[in-house]
């Protein structure tokens, strides 16, 4: 930010202060730009917050195309014999099962820790394609969490879980609700932010 050199520091810093939700605002529209995916070999892709490179490997099985994690790379099998018009969409459905199955395996880890601390207990969990939110507790207690949280780092995906689970206490966003959460996170309101600054980056 420029400004006279006459002004006092003062008043600078009460209108920084002023505009600073209209900046975050401003710059939260800026990364809205959603990030499209085209599955070809080396395309990176995000599995809990790490960048891994895919790997597509042709097999002679028929069948469901197999992912498996290593070291740097998201390893892809395909049918030898599958045209390649239709590779990516099969690496697309192969990555989609693949995230679905460790997201619902992971979450439930950690859903079944929080829950065991708080002192509360769930019905069933699921993992749902949604746009607006990243998770929810009904009134039976049965959570459902955004499968686009599979990309996310686990700090963040602490935090949504630990939101959903509170809510088994407090059924609203009162202070009481958000001292709950601070305790298991006291971080809470950094991992909000940075869900509504990046959350165009996580697309499957």
């Amino acid at each position: 930010m420029r400004a006279p050199f006459w002004m006092p520091k003062g008043i600078i810093e009460s209108f920084i202060q002023e505009k600073s939700l209209w900046i975050e605002k401003h710059l939260e529209r800026l990364n809205l730009k959603k990030i499209t995916k085209h599955y070809f070999e080396g395309e990176k892709h995000l599995y809990f917050g790490k960048e891994y490179s895919l790997s597509i490997v042709s097999t002679a099985t028929p069948g469901r195309s197999r992912v498996s994690l290593l070291e740097n790379y998201l390893r892809v099998e395909l049918y030898e014999g599958l045209p390649k018009e239709k590779h990516p969409q099969k690496i697309e459905e192969a990555l989609l099962y693949w995230y679905l199955e460790k997201g619902i395996e992971t979450i439930t880890e950690k859903v079944n820790y929080y829950s065991k601390q708080i002192g509360v207990e769930y019905q069933k969990i699921s993992l749902k394609k949604v746009s607006s939110i990243w998770g929810s507790c009904s009134p039976t207690n049965c959570l459902s969490f955004n499968r686009k949280l599979v990309m996310a780092p686990h700090e963040i995906v602490d935090y949504v879980v630990i939101h959903e689970v509170a809510h088994m206490v407090h059924r609203n966003h009162g202070s009481g609700f958000w001292n709950l959460v601070r305790n298991f996170d006291p971080q809470y309101k950094h991992h909000r932010k940075w869900l509504k600054l990046n959350h165009h980056l996580l697309s499957i």
